[in-house]
């Protein structure tokens, strides 16, 4: 049975409209908080990346698109922005929130806004529900 192109076209559209909707929403799950149980079983969240330490603790950036990492001592340390490592260790994030961080070709950090040290400071270890 032969199809139209009008019917071609209908039948394409029924097919691109799911596919639309789900990528319009992608962002919108990246917007939602990262969040993971700690070792009490409580969940934890926070508005950027979690981590668990080797003890079971958990800690979130408390940034939108902030980044939570492993100190090289173990212990959980979080930027405004996505964090790197350097080559003795030291973790530097951009100060833009959600912003870029690279190494260059020295092995420097180079941070979109600037570079900040990460801290423990920039970290949420609430319970969900309690803020």
């Amino acid at each position: 049975m032969a199809m139209n192109r009008q019917g071609s076209e209908r039948g394409v559209s029924v097919l691109l409209a799911p596919l639309l909707l789900i990528l319009a929403l992608l962002p919108a799950a990246k917007a939602l908080a990262d969040c993971q149980k700690n070792y009490k079983g409580e969940v934890i969240c926070g508005r950027g990346d979690c981590q668990r330490d080797r003890y079971g603790n958990v800690a979130c950036s408390a940034y939108r698109d902030g980044a939570a990492v492993r100190s090289r001592t173990g212990e959980i340390i979080c930027g405004k922005g996505r964090c790197i490592a350097t080559s003795d260790g030291e973790v530097y994030c951009s100060t833009v929130p959600g912003g870029a961080v690279v190494k260059d070709r020295f092995g420097e950090p180079r941070c979109e806004g600037a570079c900040e040290a990460a801290t423990v400071e920039n970290c949420v270890a609430e319970p969900a529900g309690t803020r």
